[in-house]
C-alpha cells in the first residue's frame, strides 16, 4: 500500500503519518512518567523467598544508614563550627531524615560542654575531678578549655524548654536570650532586658590553637564518652581498672583533625527508588554542594542510589553520542557509495550535498525512535537503569540498520524516476522482503527472553527490546518511506543516467544499465 498508485497509497501515506505523529506523542508524555533504579526485588523471582523478603523490606522497612562526615576543615574556627551544625540541623529537616538531637552532633556536643550549660559535673566518674570543659586547664598555656557564645546568625535550633509536658526531642544547642546564664551574659555584655536584637545564642569555642584542641576534646572524650569518628592513635586507650579486656575513651587523636563523622543517622520513607534519589539531592544541598564548608554524605543509599542521580544525563549523553556517530557514519557510508558508482554524473558538491542530507534525515529517524522506545517502555513500567539504557542505545543502531538501505537506495533510484513517491516504490519493492525477514528473525530472538524464571530479564531486556524491534521497523520502513515520498529537491536525485528496464528481481538492479 506505501508503494502503490492512487488512493490507496494516499491513505496508507495518511494513517502511516497520523500512527508516527500519534505514537511520538505518546512516546514522549510516557517519558515523562519513567521511573529510575534498580532495586533487590528486582533480582529474584517473585516467588522466591529471597525476592518476597527484599519486597517486604521495601514495603515495611523502607529506610537505610547513613552519616555525615568532614575533612580538614578549620575546626577551630566559630564560623566553621555554626556552619557544621547548620548543615546538620538541615539535612535532618530534610522529608527523607529520622529526626536527630543537635547535641548528638559531636562538634555541638563538645561547643556545649566548654560552656556553663555542661551537665557532666553532676554525673562525675571522680567526686574530685570536675569533668566540664570550664573547669579543664590546658597546660599549654594555663588556660580553660573554655568556650564562648556567639549571636544565632544562621538561624540554628534552639534547646526545647517546654516543661509542661514530655518533650521527645531536645531539639538544637542554641538558646534564647532570657534561658542564658547571667554570667554568660555578663561577660558578653548583655542583659536579658537590653539584648537587643540578638535573641538566641549558639555556644562555639575560638582562638583556640590545634593543639589546644586536642588535649581538650581528648578530655572530652574522656568524661563523656565523645563520638565524631575522629581517627585516633593506635595503642593509645587505657585499660579499664573495671574489667579487663576494655578500655577507655581516653585514646590520642590524631591533630590536626583529618576527619570526623556524624551520628548514626537514617534516611526513611524510602518506598520508590525516586523517593531515594529525591532524599540524596535534598541532603546534598546542605551538604556535598556548600561552598563554604563541605561535607560528605556516605551510606548505603549514596553508595548504589548515586547513580541514578545522574541516570537521565548517562542516558542523553550517550543517545546523542551515538546518533552523531550514526551520522557520520551514515553520511560518510552514502558519499562514498554513490561516488564510487559507475557512471555516475554528479559533481562531488552534490554528491556531498545529497549525503550529508541522507545522514540527517537517518538522524533524524534514530532520534525519534530512541524518543519512542523511551516512552513506551516507561509506560511498560521498565525503570531508568544502566541496562534498559543500553536496550535504549540498541534502538538507534536498528533504526540505523533500516533508514540507511533505505535512503541509499532512495538517492540512487534511476535518474529517469523523478517523482519522489515513484524512487520509494523503487526502493521498497526490493528492501520491503529483506527488512521484513530481518525483523522477524531479530523479533524471534527476543521473544525467547520472555520464557525466563526472572523477572529482572523479563523487564529490563525483554519488553524494552520487544518494543525497539517494532517501533524501529515502524519508522525505518513505514514512516521513513513516507518521509521519503514528500521529499522532491533535485539536489536528492544521486542516481544513475539513463537507467531503464531496471529489474530488481535478482537483486543487481543497481547495476543494471539500459540502452543509451
Amino acid at each position: 500500500l506505501i508503494i502503490r498508485e492512487g488512493l490507496p497509497r494516499t491513505v496508507t501515506h495518511v494513517l502511516v503519518g497520523i500512527a508516527t505523529l500519534t505514537l511520538l506523542g505518546v512516546s514522549i508524555w510516557g517519558a515523562t512518567q519513567g521511573e529510575v533504579g534498580l532495586g533487590l526485588e528486582d533480582f529474584f523471582p517473585y516467588n522466591y523467598q529471597a525476592g518476597q523478603w527484599a519486597r517486604y523490606r521495601t514495603e515495611y522497612l523502607a529506610s537505610w544508614p547513613m552519616t555525615m562526615n568532614w575533612g580538614a576543615v578549620n575546626y577551630t574556627n566559630p564560623d566553621t563550627q555554626m556552619r557544621m551544625i547548620w548543615q546538620f540541623e538541615n539535612v535532618v529537616s530534610t522529608e527523607h531524615i529520622a529526626e536527630v538531637d543537635t547535641n548528638q552532633l559531636w562538634i555541638a556536643d563538645f561547643a556545649v560542654w566548654t560552656t556553663r550549660q555542661c551537665t557532666d559535673n553532676f554525673y562525675k566518674r571522680d567526686p574530685a575531678q570536675p569533668e566540664c570543659g570550664s573547669d579543664i586547664i590546658y597546660p599549654g598555656d594555663g588556660t580553660m578549655c573554655k568556650g564562648t557564645w556567639m549571636p544565632n546568625t544562621l538561624g540554628l535550633r534552639e534547646k526545647v524548654f517546654n516543661t509542661e509536658t514530655c518533650q521527645p526531642r531536645e531539639g538544637g544547642v542554641c538558646r534564647p536570650t532570657n534561658q542564658m546564664h547571667p554570667f554568660d551574659l555578663m561577660i558578653l555584655g548583655q542583659t536579658v532586658e537590653g539584648a537587643g536584637e540578638v535573641l538566641s545564642w549558639c555556644p562555639v569555642f575560638q582562638g583556640w590553637s590545634d593543639d589546644k584542641l586536642k588535649f581538650c576534646v581528648e578530655k572530652w572524650r574522656d568524661f563523656t564518652g565523645g563520638g565524631g569518628g575522629l581517627i585516633l592513635e593506635d595503642d593509645t586507650a587505657t585499660e579499664s581498672p573495671k574489667c579487663k579486656g576494655e578500655f577507655l575513651k581516653d585514646d590520642e587523636i590524631i591533630s590536626p583533625i583529618p576527619l570526623s563523622k556524624g551520628p548514626s543517622m537514617f534516611a526513611i520513607k524510602l518506598f520508590s527508588h525516586q523517593d531515594t534519589v529525591d532524599m540524596i539531592e535534598q541532603t546534598r544541598a546542605f551538604c556535598d554542594d556548600d561552598e563554604q564548608v563541605h561535607c560528605v554524605l556516605s551510606g548505603i543509599p549514596y553508595d548504589y542510589w548515586e547513580q541514578y542521580t545522574t541516570i537521565y544525563g548517562t542516558l542523553y549523553e550517550t543517545s546523542g553520542v551515538a546518533i552523531a556517530i550514526g551520522f557520520v557514519v551514515a553520511v560518510l557510508f552514502l558519499f562514498v557509495k554513490i561516488y564510487l558508482e559507475p557512471l555516475h554524473n554528479h559533481s562531488v558538491h552534490q554528491i556531498l550535498a545529497g549525503s550529508l542530507a541522507g545522514g540527517f534525515i537517518i538522524a533524524i529517524t534514530c532520534l525519534i525512535s530512541v524518543i519512542t522506545v523511551i516512552g513506551l517502555s516507561s509506560l511498560a513500567e521498565v525503570n531508568l537503569t544502566a541496562f534498559s539504557v543500553m536496550s535504549y542505545v540498541l534502538s538507534i543502531g536498528f533504526a540505523v540498520e533500516y533508514s540507511v538501505h533505505v535512503t541509499h537506495r532512495w538517492l540512487t533510484a534511476p535518474s529517469e524516476l523523478e517523482s519522489a513517491k515513484d524512487r520509494v516504490g523503487y526502493s521498497m519493492s526490493f528492501l520491503f522482503l529483506p527488512t521484513f525477514m530481518s525483523f522477524i528473525s531479530s523479533t524471534i530472538g527476543v521473544v525467547c527472553l520472555a520464557f525466563t524464571d526472572f523477572e529482572f530479564n523479563r523487564v529490563f531486556f525483554f519488553r524494552p527490546l520487544l518494543i525497539v524491534m517494532f517501533v524501529t521497523y515502524f519508522y525505518g520502513c513505514y514512516s521513513l518511506p513516507v518521509l521519503l515520498s514528500t521529499l522532491n529537491a533535485r539536489f536528492l536525485r544521486l542516481g544513475q543516467q539513463s537507467r531503464v528496464g531496471v529489474s530488481d528481481s535478482d537483486g543487481k538492479g543497481d547495476h543494471e544499465l539500459g540502452e543509451e
